[in-house]
């Protein structure tokens, strides 16, 4: 080999050590830093140090994953209010499922100095988002109970599971609803509402009688549709509450005191 071609094969490899770091192998490549990780279940280790009172007061937000500026004045505002227990992002942090855009969602969120907790959504599977949220939230159904209140968040995202019929999951949800002594209301929180197109019309009688079945649903809250209602989709005591899409530069807060709950609603 030739002097020349030594310097340029030398040249050249000094090149790409000095680029690395700098491209994505593929805008699927995951590869998530700690605090990317399993950010639901951290979270729920944070409750434990919260100093509880008769008031669970809860900040929601959901559908960010286009409105970036949007979700940093939210971030902004949450912080300013000490009362907010925690935030409930209730899905579609990112626009097509790419790990990039989960890092960009997230990376507003962790910001914020109380805990928060993400529901799937059905942006939020496209492509290998389904691994994307595994990796950076966790499971797609999981709860918590927090002050004798348990919190039940469910895949609701029916569509991007084919109409399976496992979607949502009605036993898992059964399960998380049966009486305990542990907690004496639940609030259930998922993306896609019943009785809407992307949820599974097979499974709308049985979600509706799980809900029903032990008469513990303090409410339900779901996004997807962004716009704010509070509404019987059943006409019985099964209340749903459509947070705001935070495109609206608002969101809604929840309280939670005695077994009722009352919404709010506050700009930013």
């Amino acid at each position: 080999m030739t002097i020349r071609k030594i310097l340029i094969v030398f040249i050249t490899t000094i090149s790409l050590l000095s680029c690395e770091g700098m491209f994505d192998y593929s805008p699927y490549l995951i590869d998530f830093s700690e605090e990317n990780r399993n950010a639901n279940q951290q979270n729920i280790g944070r409750l434990a140090n919260q100093t509880k009172d008769d008031t669970i007061t809860i900040a929601f937000t959901g559908d960010t994953h286009r409105w970036f500026d949007e979700t940093e004045k939210f971030v902004a505002k949450v912080n300013q209010k000490p009362s907010v227990d925690f935030v409930i992002h209730v899905g579609d942090i990112a626009d097509f499922g790419l790990p990039k855009q989960y890092i960009w969602g997230n990376s507003y969120l962790l910001k914020l100095n109380i805990p928060y907790f993400v529901v799937v959504g059905n942006h939020d599977l496209v492509g290998n988002g389904l691994t994307a949220y595994n990796e950076m939230f966790g499971p797609l159904d999981f709860s918590f109970i927090y002050n004798k209140v348990k919190f039940v968040f469910l895949n609701t995202n029916s569509r991007e599971f084919l109409f399976n019929g496992k979607v949502p999951n009605i036993q898992w949800l059964d399960n998380q609803l049966k009486p305990s002594i542990e907690f004496t209301k639940a609030v259930v929180i998922f993306h896609v509402p019943p009785m809407h197109g992307d949820f599974d019309t097979s499974l709308d009688e049985s979600f509706h009688n799980t809900l029903m079945r032990y008469n513990n649903v303090l409410f339900t809250v779901h996004g997807h549709s962004h716009n704010f209602e509070i509404y019987k989709p059943y006409h019985d005591d099964i209340t749903c509450v459509n947070v705001y899409g935070i495109e609206y530069n608002k969101f809604n807060v929840i309280k939670i005191s005695n077994d009722q709950f009352e919404v709010t609603t506050l700009d930013f």
